[in-house]
């Protein structure tokens, strides 16, 4: 198995090294919903120990965050199944419980994954007609005609 780059103990902190099997053990664990603080929390270390390992591991960064975003459909999917069953079985808290979650998903899920974002449509009301005027109407130019036409009468100059 192939190690990757571990981080350097800072005045003793944790030192976090990683397999690949970890690491795609990891990537599993997010696709399925579970969040970093959960992952962590199992490997017995501090949220930042894992976060600065992703910060000396920009590769395995980029999967961790598509994974985590991966994990927020999950939720919202899982979510779906909880709506989809019959909810007449549920007592008053279980139900409450489920509407605060539903909720915190809501929320949430835009944040993290661009698949949640409602799509807004602005629209900038503009003019797109040009005019302009000059105070003494004496130098018109016809800027429709082939070619310009000085209208100033030479002799009142």
């Amino acid at each position: 198995m192939k190690k990757s780059e571990s981080i350097l103990p800072k005045k003793g902190k944790e030192l976090l090294t990683l397999s690949d099997t970890e690491q795609n053990t990891i990537l599993d664990q997010l696709h399925n919903g579970e969040v970093a603080y959960e992952i962590a929390k199992q490997k017995r270390i501090s949220l930042m120990t894992l976060y600065n390992y992703l910060d000396q591991n920009p590769k395995f960064k980029d999967q961790f965050n598509k994974a985590q975003e991966r994990g927020i459909k999950t939720l919202v999917e899982k979510m779906c199944v909880i709506f989809d069953r019959d909810t007449v079985s549920l007592d008053n808290n279980e139900l409450l419980f489920i509407r605060e979650k539903k909720d915190w998903l809501k929320f949430i899920a835009p944040r993290l994954s661009s698949l949640f974002v409602e799509k807004t449509r602005s629209e900038v009301k503009q003019d797109t007609q040009l005019r302009v005027m000059w105070q003494d109407n004496h130098d018109l130019v016809d800027l429709n005609a082939e070619e310009i036409v000085d209208t100033k009468d030479p002799l009142q100059e």
